[in-house]
């Protein structure tokens, strides 16, 4: 989890934002269990409004709240770590994809070493 609030960090998201902890939850369980993104809505938005105490729409509403500041601090970094032509704002769910691959593509690469 320290990984992922990190990662965060580098885009500006702090605790201060609520979403923060909504999205560090959220790329938790997709770096846990990468299928969870095959269903994003019951399986991560739904999981971490159950974990919060909230609905699932208050998580994406506060997750895109995040992508919209992490775009606009570094979205050079964001188009960098998504692997991919990234010329638009990323969803709240592109966001947690590109953040889960992110951190087991860093976790591959420590181990590896």
């Amino acid at each position: 989890m320290t990984t992922i609030q990190d990662t965060l960090r580098s885009f500006g998201i702090t605790r201060c934002y609520k979403g923060f902890q909504y999205a560090a939850y959220a790329i938790q369980l997709a770096v846990e269990d990468e299928s969870r993104l095959e269903a994003i809505t019951k399986e991560i938005y739904e999981e971490t409004a159950e974990h919060f105490g909230c609905n699932g729409a208050a998580v994406e509403r506060n997750i895109r709240t995040v992508v919209e500041r992490a775009w606009k601090i570094n979205s050079r970094l964001l188009r960098e770590i998504a692997g991919y032509n990234l010329d638009h704002i990323p969803t709240a769910s592109e966001f947690i994809e590109i953040m889960a691959t992110h951190i087991l593509r860093s976790s591959e690469a420590l181990a590896a070493r």
